[in-house]
């Protein structure tokens, strides 16, 4: 279930035993297979995208402002892009002669970049910044480079997977799940339905998620100024059994077994 997110677009790839097998059959040792219409700038962004928060005035750090608008433009216009839009609301003066600080009138709010594809993301991350290594048959090395960073890479495809399955379990099926995020924090999921709010933490790592999460969840909802109905917790790894034994209808708690609901 989880390869589909790197091999979608590898329609003969064939069976392996794990998925970095798949990765050095499939994608490295056929990397010059794979032709991208791109300019250099175009491929400098979306390793760019890759790598960081998907923020999309991010490029403004590599390009010239007005630049990064036309970069992205043109991506969107060639489909190796979409564009989520922030639900963060602008801020406004709370009476109308009001004026508000300098730096909430300078205040920026960023839409953030998603990948037509998974793959397009794992190419971009991995494979694009290391073509002079590929060309001189270090496909080892290369290898080693995507074991290191590839639980990071996972991370948002696991947060798509628990959106879907946080949906199917409580019957979500005319709920918009999404992440919220501002400049300061960012909620990795978060739905609202008739003031009912539902939030929720997705961890892909090699370790427990313990009791702090909720102290750090808690912060989040105070700068928004919602109390939340129900907090979902996604983990890799399990949980402590301090916050196993806070399980409850309103705290719940998906490890992986529980996404076999999912097949």
């Amino acid at each position: 279930m989880f390869d589909d997110f790197f091999f979608e677009n590898l329609s003969d790839t064939k069976i392996y035993d794990n998925v970095f097998e798949a990765i050095k059959n499939e994608i490295l040792y056929k990397f010059d297979e794979f032709i991208f219409d791109l300019s250099s700038d175009e491929k400098l962004a979306l390793m760019k995208f890759a790598k960081s928060d998907r923020k999309k005035y991010g490029l403004n750090k590599i390009f010239p402002r007005y630049k990064s608008q036309k970069i992205v433009n043109d991506l969107l216009n060639k489909n190796y892009i979409i564009l989520e839009k922030t639900r963060e609301k602008k801020p406004t003066p709370k009476h109308p002669k009001e004026k508000l600080p300098r730096h909430l009138r300078r205040y920026v709010m960023h839409d953030k970049i998603h990948f037509k594809s998974n793959f397009l993301r794992f190419w971009f991350r991995f494979v694009e910044p290391n073509l002079t290594l590929l060309k001189r048959n270090k496909f080892d090395e290369v290898l080693e480079k995507i074991k290191c960073d590839f639980d990071n890479y996972s991370s948002l495809g696991f947060e798509t997977l628990s959106c879907e399955l946080l949906k199917k379990r409580l019957d979500l099926k005319e709920v918009e799940i999404y992440s919220f995020w501002t400049k300061e924090f960012e909620i990795d999921i978060f739905a609202k339905l008739n003031g009912f709010f539902i939030v929720g933490e997705v961890k892909y790592k090699e370790r427990k998620v313990c009791k702090n999460i909720l102290n750090l969840i808690d912060l989040k909802c105070q700068k928004l100024g919602i109390s939340p109905h129900i907090v979902a917790l996604f983990s890799k790894s399990g949980f402590s059994k301090e916050l196993i034994n806070l399980r409850s209808e309103n705290l719940l708690l998906f490890e992986l077994n529980d996404f076999k609901d999912l097949v």
